[in-house]
């Protein structure tokens, strides 16, 4: 829908204690900051466009006799977009609401007039709100909000939604607003360069044939309104400043700097992963530990004592462990997404992309999915090019999510020596490092050879604005990684709590004579041999064959079913380390070598084993066809790749 093409003149009726208010605005401009600030709702928030793709609705108490709907919408830079989440917007709008507040970045206000001044020409009742206004003033902009509120003729209200300064006033405003129901008088004023004739306020209508025509020029007429509206209205005191943060986005953005500066970043990370986290996942191994000792002193020997230890306490405890580690790469992650490097980050990546069929519009989704492939998948709406779209969805699983996390740090903590290389650089940390580029490099060459096959055509043109470079918000990282970690323990108390269950179950069982059998005569171990044949290229044996079938699951199920079978293997009566089990049956020579161990890794950067990811493919390709086609080439890509790390490895150690 075009804010030109139609202009909406009555407000559909909405029950007066209930109405309708949306958000809208550019994206990265703080909508959804705003919108958890009214509501006390923590949706997620970043310092880059495309966070926000699907409408999210709470509720708004402006005084005890009334609240209102608030819907947070897609960001979008034109209501004439072609993306999935500017469509999303542009038909909420035109359903009409009570009350549109338009949220625009004082701090790039020129840029963020455009959408609003086509939001205002929809003729409804309308607040502009500068957010990030201190931020706006830090840079030596001032805007003298009284005269802009004339020139726009709507309430304009400064606010720092990130300090909840202002809201105060704005929820003021919208209680005036709704009962005033008074839109703005300025709609198509600046149009009245197409008549040719009236004063610059006067209002102009005209018919969708001549806006599709013209649209470049009214593009260009409604810039150049707007750049008037600034002049009078904005004063910019800080050119020094300005040239500054310049010299900055070019360092980082160069296509040699930039990439200097994002490889650094991201070994930084990973050696971080390493070297800080040993001691609180120490204290958590230690804490289980602890605790199995205690359970295996109070419980008779019996079922109810090894359901308790060597099921629950050591699949779930085996996951926890790892809770330090993901928090430090949620917590690296969060200070990235809040200064704003990472639409930098895509605009270097871009040059690399395009040598595979991509643009660096598809940088944030995988990048997103290195914390979770779902929200990665999803923010994909932001992609105008179907094409590019739908292949950036394919590839997005091969970043190597959280969940991968504990079987990487498993893996890599029993076979990999802990040796530091000059004294600084950890041999762990750059294997870690190596899988997430393994992730990376393959999902371009995957991502080339389906731009050759299914999806021909090249990569759209790229256009993203880069958001302000500033300092990260602590506390607001924090918190996002704290929402995180807890998704992630529910996830440990949920999902693998039963998996634990049932696996303690398929490996207790039949009894033989009133006892638990040998792990490998139960169901589980009976399980893990069926699928032998198929694995025993790779150098597996059953036990990793029932981890690998338990992971197609959840990927981080398969460091809970080791624990259980590896304890229940054990004469030991409390629940023991697997990372120490494992590498005492390495060094012992039996079981996983490290030629194994390494195409395990391999096979974990490759598998797609998360239902949840093929479930979210399907709802966003809105076809079977692509999830299943994720989940073969994927499958047979971990296979391979595990079977030829195996043989190279075990020629070369």
């Amino acid at each position: 829908m075009s804010a030109s093409a139609q202009t909406v003149r009555a407000v559909e009726a909405v029950e007066p204690a209930n109405p309708l208010v949306l958000l809208a605005g550019n994206p990265n401009c703080g909508k959804t900051t705003i919108f958890n600030a009214l509501t006390g709702l923590r949706y997620k928030v970043g310092n880059y466009p495309g966070v926000t793709v699907e409408k999210k609705e709470g509720k708004l108490e402006l005084s005890e006799s009334l609240s209102c709907r608030l819907v947070d919408l897609p960001g979008v830079y034109t209501l004439d977009g072609e993306s999935v989440d500017e469509q999303v917007a542009a038909s909420s709008l035109a359903e009409g609401c009570e009350l549109i507040i338009i949220v625009a970045d004082a701090s790039n206000i020129e840029r963020n007039l455009f959408v609003a001044s086509e939001l205002i020409d929809l003729g409804l009742p309308a607040i502009l709100v500068l957010n990030m206004s201190d931020l706006a003033e830090e840079r030596g902009i001032k805007i003298r909000s009284a005269l802009l509120s004339s020139k726009l003729d709507v309430p304009v209200v400064k606010l720092s939604a990130n300090k909840k300064e202002g809201l105060e006033q704005l929820k003021s405003e919208i209680l005036s607003a709704i009962d005033n129901r008074k839109p703005s008088s300025k709609a198509f004023s600046w149009a009245s360069g197409l008549s040719g004739q009236g004063s610059s306020d006067q209002v102009v209508e005209f018919p969708a044939e001549k806006q599709s025509k013209d649209y470049s020029k009214i593009a260009s007429l409604r810039y150049a309104w707007i750049n008037k509206i600034v002049k009078e209205s904005v004063v910019f005191e800080a050119p020094n400043l300005k040239k500054t943060r310049e010299a900055i986005d070019r360092f980082v953005t160069h296509q040699v700097s930039g990439l200097v500066v994002f490889f650094s970043l991201m070994a930084l990370i990973f050696q971080s992963i390493f070297t800080w986290a040993g001691a609180p996942m120490d204290l958590i191994d230690g804490s289980i530990g602890a605790a199995g000792e205690f359970l295996s002193s109070v419980l008779p020997t019996g079922q109810l004592r090894s359901l308790l230890i060597d099921g629950v306490l050591a699949g779930v405890g085996s996951v926890l462990i790892f809770i330090p580690q993901i928090a430090m790469l949620f917590f690296f992650i969060g200070l990235l997404e809040d200064s704003g490097y990472l639409t930098r980050a895509a605009v270097v990546m871009d040059r690399i992309m395009r040598k595979f069929g991509l643009q660096g519009r598809s940088f944030i989704p995988m990048l997103s999915s290195f914390a979770c492939a779902i929200p990665g998948i999803m923010s994909t709406r932001s992609i105008p090019s179907l094409t590019d779209r739908f292949v950036t969805i394919l590839v997005a699983p091969l970043m190597s999510c959280s969940a991968r996390l504990p079987v990487y740090t498993l893996l890599i903590a029993a076979f990999i020596p802990a040796t530091m290389l000059g004294g600084v650089v950890s041999v762990q940390g750059l294997v870690m490092l190596s899988l997430y580029l393994l992730g990376i490099v393959f999902s371009g060459l995957v991502a080339w050879l389906l731009k050759g096959t299914f999806f021909k055509g090249e990569p759209a043109l790229f256009v993203m604005e880069l958001p302000p470079l500033k300092l990260p918000n602590l506390s607001l990282v924090l918190r996002d990684v704290l929402d995180r970690v807890w998704v992630f323990i529910k996830d440990a108390g949920t999902i693998i709590f039963a998996c634990s269950i049932v696996l303690w179950f398929l490996a207790s069982y039949p009894m033989q004579g009133g006892e638990a059998p040998p792990v490998a005569e139960s169901y589980a171990g009976q399980l893990g041999k069926a699928i032998e044949p198929a694995i025993a290229p790779l150098g597996y044996d059953w036990k990793i064959g029932i981890g690998l079938l338990a992971s197609f699951a959840a990927r981080e199920v398969f460091v809970s079913t080791l624990a259980t079978v590896y304890n229940l293997e054990s004469e030991e009566e409390a629940a023991e380390s697997l990372t120490s089990l494992l590498k005492t049956e390495y060094l012992s020579g039996e079981g996983l070598g490290l030629a194994a161990a390494l195409g395990l890794l391999v096979f974990y950067v490759f598998a797609c084993q998360c239902m949840s990811t093929l479930a979210v493919c399907k709802r966003e390709t809105n076809s079977w066809r692509w999830p299943i086609f994720m989940f073969l080439y994927m499958t047979a890509l971990a296979w391979g790749g595990a079977f030829v790390t195996y043989r190279v490895a075990g020629l070369l150690l």
